[in-house]
């Protein structure tokens, strides 16, 4: 049915799915690197298959020093060889486990550890390291920059990458172990930065968040005085804390969390302030639990912190930690195809399909607005994305000024009839499209017939109405649904949820 359609329009739009369809493998491709711990190798690729495609470069725990703050190194080649088969990136962290003395004595020596480190990515083929030396002090920052530089001279001629993991802070600071780090002097000897934008709050702390949204931009901000966006991975938590009676902080994973609030009939609260989730319970011990942690809605707001201030990706510790539905959308909130206000919505699907292909856009960078009414410009500007129409070269309407935003794509559809306009000389750019009327745009847009049995069953499209013919026709092919069973409400407007839903319905045919 849809056959003239496709032979008017299949080589435009199979070009437009080549050229804007994003693509992970790309000059633009964004960091999403994700540690991994404490797990077997078959646990870890189980986690990682779960992942939907959305981690670009993994760091498992290869590399550690022992007493003597010599080198001790655990490659995994079953996982190694696993990962890169796949594509992905084995970067393996550097580890002290904040063993202040066992960095400290490795630094003593930084030339032997730089060159052991960097013998060993070399002889088991590993795409990098990064060094996570943490607890260290504002004495050994300058060892530790050296440190690294001397691990980036050995290991970029080879295209290894050399990254660090910092503490997050909002302020110069001179004590405690978040000052060792020469953060503007590191940014120039490495290829990126994770900061680590977490425990805000930590175990022997008062209850609070592990990472407030506020708190995390304020570090962040700071940070970007710095450190290069583009060299800056924003490091988010996985994990939450929880305190019994106000005592404690250990960590806790988020399946742990929502299996202790089920048995204890607690409750879950999303800060509205610090945009995270809590839990509030009493066991039956008669402790008074707290439980401040990370889901799904918290973990998309930091993320798209990434887009906002143009970082080169992101980081997350650790993999197995988190709420799993996360992997659904994770890629999207990476690259800036996902909305904030369609979490939930029923024509999500819809609009990411249409955004990952550039034929609909937001109304800001986050905000879609999917209830919202379409605007008569709005819907030809959509569609003039898909069809290589030609312009007119007359303007009949006083509404549509050459500065006209839109100007260009209304005179495309009147050109080819698919518009027409309320009066001789009206437009009506700004006026709210009626379903009656986007029902006649798109059967007239992409020539669709349906040769089957009417039925006239919507009560308000009798078989005299100016659209019924259209209307009928898109019904039938099951490209519309009314209302109601027995209402198709043709005088109502348009929401942009169901413009998307429509055109991505008629292009999957």
């Amino acid at each position: 049915m849809l056959q003239k359609f496709w032979q008017k329009c299949i080589l435009i739009f199979t070009t437009l799915l080549l050229l804007s369809v994003p693509s992970l493998v790309s000059a633009k491709e964004k960091i999403s690197f994700m540690y991994l711990y404490g797990e077997t190798t078959e646990k870890y690729i189980e986690l990682f298959e779960q992942t939907n495609g959305a981690v670009n470069v993994v760091s498992p725990n290869y590399f550690e020093l022992d007493t003597n703050g010599s080198l001790v190194i655990n490659v995994d080649p079953v996982l190694t060889q696993y990962m890169q088969k796949k594509q992905i990136k084995v970067v393996p962290y550097l580890s002290n486990h904040w063993d202040r003395n066992r960095a400290q004595l490795a630094l003593n020596n930084p030339q032997k550890l730089a060159a052991d480190l960097a013998q060993a990515v070399l002889n088991y083929n590993l795409d990098g390291v990064n060094v996570d030396l943490e607890n260290l002090t504002f004495d050994d920052r300058q060892k530790l920059t050296y440190f690294v530089s001397l691990l980036k001279e050995k290991l970029s001629p080879h295209g290894k990458t050399v990254s660090i993991a910092v503490g997050a802070v909002d302020k110069p600071i001179y004590s405690g172990w978040k000052s060792a780090y020469e953060l503007s002097n590191l940014s120039q000897v490495v290829d990126y930065m994770i900061v680590m934008a977490y425990d805000q709050h930590w175990q022997g702390s008062a209850p609070g968040p592990v990472a407030a949204l506020p708190w995390v931009k304020s570090n962040l901000e700071y940070m970007l005085t710095q450190i290069p966006k583009e060299k800056l991975v924003l490091g988010i938590p996985f994990y939450g804390r929880y305190w019994t009676n106000g005592q404690g902080g250990a960590g806790i994973w988020y399946n742990n969390v929502i299996k202790a609030v089920a048995e204890n009939n607690g409750t879950i609260e999303f800060h509205p302030e610090y945009r995270v989730p809590v839990a509030r319970y009493t066991d039956s011990n008669g402790n008074y639990k707290e439980i401040w942690f990370e889901n799904a809605q918290s973990l998309q707001e930091k993320i798209n912190l990434v887009n906002i201030y143009g970082l080169k990706g992101v980081s997350a510790w650790r993999l197995g930690q988190e709420d799993p539905s996360i992997w659904k959308d994770y890629a999207n909130w990476l690259y800036g195809t996902y909305f904030q206000d369609i979490t939930n919505h029923w024509a999500k699907e819809d609009i990411i399909y249409l955004s990952e292909r550039n034929i609909v856009a937001g109304r800001s960078a986050q905000i879609f607005a999917p209830d919202a009414g379409v605007t008569r410009a709005e819907a030809v500007a959509m569609l003039s994305r898909i069809f290589n129409w030609e312009i007119s070269s007359t303007n009949p309407f006083t509404d549509v000024p050459d500065s006209h935003w839109a100007i260009q794509p209304i005179l495309m559809a009147y050109n080819h009839s698919i518009v027409r306009g309320i009066s001789a000389d009206k437009f009506g750019p700004e006026q709210n499209l009626t379903r009656a009327q986007l029902a006649v745009i798109l059967q007239r847009a992409f020539a669709l017939e349906y040769s089957g049995e009417i039925n006239y069953d919507f009560y308000d499209v009798p078989e005299h109405h100016w659209a019924a013919k259209e209307i009928y026709a898109l019904k039938g092919l099951g490209l519309i649904a009314g209302r109601t069973l027995t209402d198709y409400a043709p005088e109502a407007k348009v929401t942009r949820a169901e413009l998307a839903a429509m055109v991505a319905r008629i292009i999957r045919e």
